[in-house]
């Protein structure tokens, strides 16, 4: 979920994903800046292929989670200095009747240490429903990423999944946490079978707004779905935590990203259909809100001017006993092993710091050993742009992590 301030979500996605790609540069470049753009720069540089053949699922597909089915190097796009990429395609699954495929980009130092890597596992923000909209086909796909110049010096590797499609084009399990925390799982899989990398079996999982649930649901979800992989630390930045007390507080997040979260738990919940679960006065641009990306500024406008011709939420949360009942599901309450960070900008008002501070005292309640970092005067787009106090912070609690150093037991809140 991503606005900034009142301005429209996406735009802020767009700021996320793109800091520091610069205008008018050639395709392959050797740097970026590190100074985030202005939206208007942004918008200029931003890019975004068509899905190709590399995304149609081959014809023996394998169902084995985590199998790599295609591999190939990166092509036309900007990345920073020292780093290189490659995209996968790979079996996964949706839940244990959905069989899926899903593509994922891997980036790694170019001149990587000696022996096996530890991964980042990283599960990027709302940027729409459908393949077309997701990271692996923009210009510069490493740009949403905190910290790249660090993380090349420490020699990680990152994956980054687009999540899952269990038919051509999507939808993806939009904020269902089972579905989004199985793709990023198998993409670690798949990323440690590609034969240019060594990786071994320790990730650290870090996932902002609609990846910061996810990446807790991946810390939920991880002993017991991939108990192969060594899941060493989990951060989650403005996390989507609780979805329906989100909602409830944010009437525009409702209206714009309601339809998407309508669409894909109508797709893979069976007491979930699109028509119920949105309000009559808003289904008919809830139909066209679910087929538009929300970082390309024509998309951009056409979903501000579609929220506009309907007052109030998009979705019928309030007399959808199903629908209620499958937020709440997908709320991530369930227990980490690892150790946990989350940070949130008490300037945020997409998700709010109320909504954080309820969810972190809820789990500390519970039992769950965690950190909770609060950053005065940040919003859900200025808590982690370049330069910002998290980075240097996530870069240190990550390198401790992959150093085995304990963390404080319990809960512990330190406010920067």
């Amino acid at each position: 979920m991503n606005i900034a301030g009142l301005r429209l979500i996406g735009s802020a996605v767009l700021l996320i994903l793109l800091a520091g790609a610069g205008c008018n540069r050639p395709k392959r470049a050797s740097s970026e800046s590190s100074a985030a753009p202005t939206p208007l720069g942004v918008r200029a540089s931003i890019t975004a292929h068509a899905p190709d053949a590399f995304y149609d699922p081959p014809s023996d597909l394998s169902r084995q989670p985590g199998a790599l089915l295609r591999s190939e190097p990166l092509k036309d796009v900007v990345l920073p200095a020292g780093m290189r990429g490659w995209r996968i395609l790979y079996a996964t699954t949706v839940d244990d009747s959905t069989p899926a495929t899903a593509v994922a980009t891997v980036f790694a130092p170019t001149d990587p240490p000696a022996g096996p890597r530890p991964v980042i596992a990283w599960e990027h923000a709302t940027t729409g429903l459908l393949q077309k909209c997701m990271p692996s086909l923009l210009s510069s796909p490493s740009a949403g990423i905190p910290g790249r110049d660090r993380i090349v010096m420490a020699g990680w590797v990152v994956v980054e999944t687009d999540y899952s499609f269990a038919e051509k084009g999507g939808p993806h399990p939009y904020l269902i946490g089972e579905g989004e925390a199985r793709a990023a799982l198998d993409s670690v899989r798949a990323a440690r079978r590609m034969s240019e990398l060594t990786l071994d079996q320790r990730i650290v999982v870090w996932g902002y707004s609609q990846g910061g649930h996810a990446a807790l649901w991946t810390g939920i979800v991880g002993p017991r779905y991939a108990p192969d992989l060594e899941i060493l630390g989990v951060a989650a930045i403005a996390p989507a935590a609780n979805i329906k007390n989100i909602l409830a507080m944010n009437v525009a997040v409702d209206k714009r990203f309601g339809p998407y979260l309508a669409l894909a738990y109508s797709r893979f919940y069976p007491d979930i259909t699109f028509e119920q679960a949105i309000r009559p006065e808003a289904l008919d641009a809830a139909r066209q809100i679910v087929d538009l990306c929300d970082f390309l500024p024509e998309d951009l406008q056409r979903i501000k001017a579609l929220a506009a011709t309907f007052d109030g939420p998009a979705l019928d949360t309030n007399s959808n006993k199903a629908l209620q009942a499958r937020l709440e599901q997908n709320a991530a309450d369930g227990p980490i092993q690892a150790p946990v960070v989350i940070a949130q900008g008490l300037s945020d008002t997409v998700v709010p710091s109320s909504a954080t501070d309820a969810y972190v005292e809820e789990r500390c309640s519970a039992g769950q050993r965690l950190e909770y970092w609060t950053f005065a005067g940040r919003d859900h787009f200025t808590i982690f742009q370049p330069g910002a106090p998290l980075e240097e912070l996530l870069i240190r609690w990550t390198m401790a992590r992959f150093a085995n150093e304990p963390q404080a037991s319990g809960c512990v809140h330190k406010s920067f």
